[in-house]
């Protein structure tokens, strides 16, 4: 269950960066001069680190139970 919440959450993220690019695409803003874009994708790969590491554990866990 927490691993499809955080999958959710994390695809919500991620449209919210693609969303912030787009925006600045029109612009003509670089992304690494938008802040915005910035912090959101720091957001996306704090959690995409963080459901790795989740994954690597629930993995280590199984292998030692099989």
């Amino acid at each position: 269950m927490k691993k499809a919440g955080n999958d959710r959450e994390l695809e919500r993220e991620k449209e919210k960066l693609n969303k912030l690019v787009g925006e600045a695409f029109n612009k003509g803003i670089p992304f690494a001069e938008d802040e915005e874009v910035m912090e959101q994708n720091r957001k996306v790969d704090t959690m995409v680190v963080k459901i790795q590491k989740e994954k690597r554990k629930h993995n280590r866990i199984r292998l030692n139970v099989e």
